[in-house]
């Protein structure tokens, strides 16, 4: 366009522009212009005239679609992340739903139950309230009565009391009659008794003074003759006390045998008891092995039963053969180790009879050792005892001797020949009796050297190793006993898994077969489990059916949840009948439990309360709601003259007691004394246990005197 160019005149040489007579450079003009207009000062065209694209916008085109798709990727990634997030939160709310149902169902089955609990306890109280009633009714009418009865009583007491006064002045007025009349008889008795002491004063005087008199004739008489006579008799009486102490020691030496005999003849009897107890143990162990051995025998002679099957033994069969073979070896080593140990027992059987003989024959031997001491004792008894009043009476003679020969007067000859006779006569008697125990007691010396009378000591011995013997005998029998316990036990283990094993089916099948009924334990457990299976997988089919139709989008989900809302809160078929079969069973496993504890505590209450009623003597009663207790006593009257106590506590505080029957009146002051006065029930009750046994007919054959 020769319109924007500059005439070449402006130009110069130099390549500078020279303007209004001034020239410039190119810089000096690119500093002064805009790039378009120095462009077109220049005479160049743009890139829009030349065609082109200018690379400024679309480097911004680039920069602007590079940032709109940054924004959209972290757009995606938000939505994404968000919709990850919705799902999580879908899959929360639908287990949050799922428990919901659950609880909805729990509360629900809940409410269900304390509703019935509710109209079950309604209609509890309601039979209580009318039994309540009735029994308010029946015991007003009883208060009625008792009070009418009360009336009648007090009437009576008035009665008895005007009774009683009349009754006290009669006794009061007679009792100072006869207090009167007893003191003039007390008057009389002393006056009598003062005559009867100067009447046996005056008779004592006259005969201490007849004594006094006829000491002294005789002393006169007996002062020469009784001298030899004297030491004669002190003579025979030194001898015969040294032969009393002789005999005294025998006798001691003789009664301590006798004890260490009776201590002896106690052990071997109570050994023999001993010996008699292991022997009927082992009779009945031996008893009890044998019945044990039977019952293996027949059990494995029903394992080892055969019958016959045309099918081909397999690795199985083969097995349970070889199992049985080892079951048979077993069985027939327990026979012969029952054999060995049968023989044992009826040797040790055999011993123990021989030992109770040898012991039964020891023990006669013993009593009659026993018995010979014992007589022999009791004939040294005899003599001593004999002895004794010979020598107290030969001891008088020679007091009275003594006193005769401390006499003053002399006695006549004639008088003096006749006491020396009278006194030879008495000698010779003595020496007769004296000679007489000295012949018992030398035949008892002979006896005793002989050992008649006593132990031997090599008996003693043998008996002494006859109860060691017996002592070690019983512990060998114990030792065996405790040894066919322990194979006893071993055999018990062995039956009890042969049983097992019969139990389990255990059995050849080749050669055995096995016949069960068809109502057996194992096929009612089968039919249990596979009923219990079947309605699981029934359960589960439901439950995978209603799981299917949750899948959708969660929006459907709560649209479906919105326009039926119902149909959220229903459980499948087979899950709410299978609950309720488990309720059901729940329910009388809980009943019978609570039956069952219901008549535990029932006897056990009943024995605890027949116990307190033999060792205390009261009969306790509770009422049904328990703030009531009654309690009478064993020994008190039946019916209203009886005695019942009633305690009551309101909320468990501040007790009440009420005493009825005719005999709560007379106890009065006692509960007054006890109850009042020192707050103590259990006194009370000691005290009128007592005064109740003093008047029952037990008490007064015991020699105690009723209360009246």
């Amino acid at each position: 366009m020769e319109g924007d160019k500059l005439p070449s005149s402006l130009i110069g040489s130099s390549g500078r522009v020279s303007i209004g007579g001034h020239s410039r450079s190119r810089s000096s003009v690119g500093s002064m212009f805009t790039p378009v207009q120095r462009d077109k000062l220049l005479g160049k065209r743009g890139a829009g005239d030349a065609g082109l694209e200018d690379p400024n916008t679309i480097r911004k085109q680039l920069a602007q679609s590079q940032s709109h798709q940054t924004t959209l990727k972290r757009d995606i990634l938000t939505l994404e992340a968000r919709e990850r997030e919705q799902a999580r939160k879908i899959e929360e709310q639908r287990v949050m739903i799922d428990k919901l149902k659950r609880e909805r169902m729990i509360l629900l089955e809940g409410e269900t139950e304390e509703r019935q609990t509710g109209e079950s306890r309604e209609k509890e109280w309601s039979e209580e309230r009318l039994t309540m009633a009735g029994q308010m009714k029946i015991l007003r009418e009883k208060n009625a009565e008792l009070a009418e009865s009360l009336e009648r009583l007090r009437s009576e007491h008035n009665h008895l009391c005007n009774k009683h006064s009349t009754l006290d002045m009669q006794y009061r007025s007679q009792s100072t009659l006869y207090e009167s009349k007893l003191k003039d008889l007390q008057v009389e008795c002393d006056s009598l008794r003062q005559w009867e002491r100067r009447a046996k004063g005056l008779s004592i005087d006259l005969e201490e003074e007849k004594r006094r008199s006829e000491q002294r004739m005789q002393r006169t008489e007996d002062a020469a003759s009784d001298r030899q006579v004297d030491e004669k008799v002190r003579l025979e009486l030194k001898r015969q006390s040294q032969h009393l102490i002789t005999l005294e020691k025998k006798n001691v030496e003789m009664a301590i045998e006798l004890n260490e005999l009776r201590q002896k003849r106690k052990e071997v009897d109570a050994s023999e008891r001993a010996s008699r107890e292991v022997e009927r143990a082992l009779r009945e162990e031996i008893r009890t092995l044998s019945e044990q051995l039977e019952r293996a025998r027949r059990d494995m002679e029903s394992l080892t039963q055969t019958y016959s099957d045309p099918s081909g033994p397999t690795g199985d069969i083969a097995t349970l053969q070889g199992r049985l073979a080892t079951l048979s070896n077993l069985h027939s080593q327990a026979t012969a180790e029952l054999a060995g140990k049968d023989k044992q027992i009826h040797s040790l059987q055999s011993r123990l009879s021989e030992l109770s003989q040898s012991s039964t024959a020891s023990i006669v031997e013993l009593k009659k050792q026993l018995d010979s001491a014992e007589r022999e004792l009791r004939w040294a008894k005899e003599g001593r005892a004999q002895a004794e009043r010979r020598e107290e009476l030969a001891r008088k003679e020679a007091v009275a001797l003594s006193r005769r020969a401390t006499g003053g007067d002399i006695p006549s000859p004639g008088d003096q020949t006749a006491k020396v006779k009278q006194l030879e006569q008495l000698v010779e008697m003595y020496k007769a009796e004296l000679e007489s125990i000295s012949r018992d007691s030398r035949e008892v010396e002979e006896r005793l050297a002989q050992g008649a009378g006593l132990v031997k000591q090599s008996a003693l011995q043998a008996a002494e190793a006859r109860v060691e013997q017996l002592e070690k005998d019983i512990e060998s029998l114990e030792h065996t006993i405790s040894q066919l316990t322990s194979a006893n036990t071993t055999l018990d283990a062995e039956v009890n898994d042969l049983m097992r094993r019969v139990a389990s089916g255990e059995y050849n099948p080749a050669k055995e077969r096995c016949i069960e009924l068809k109502d057996n334990p194992a096929s009612r457990q089968m039919a249990i489990r596979t009923q219990m299976l079947e309605d699981l997988r029934q359960e589960n089919q439901t439950l995978l059916a209603q799981l299917s139709t949750m899948k959708g989008p969660a929006m459907e989900i709560k649209e479906k949840e919105k326009v039926d809302g119902n149909a959220s809160g229903m459980v499948p078929r087979a899950s709410y009948d299978r609950l309720v079969k488990e309720k059901e069973e729940l329910e009388k496993a809980h009943a019978k439990r609570l039956l069952r504890l219901k008549e535990i505590f029932g006897s056990k209450s009943k024995e605890f309360l027949e116990a307190v009623y033999s060792l205390l003597g009261w009969r306790i009663k509770f009422d049904e709601s328990g703030a009531d207790i009654r309690l009478s006593s064993m020994y008190a009257p039946k019916g209203k003259m009886g005695l019942t106590l009633r305690f009551a506590s309101h909320e468990g505080h501040f007790g009440t007691m009420q005493m009825t029957g005719g005999m709560a009146k007379g106890l009065e002051d006692v509960r007054h004394f006890w109850i009042v006065e020192r707050q103590s029930v259990p006194g009370f009750l000691a005290q009128v246990t007592t005064e109740m046994f003093e008047k029952t007919t037990i008490g007064r054959a015991a020699g105690y005197v009723g209360l009246e």
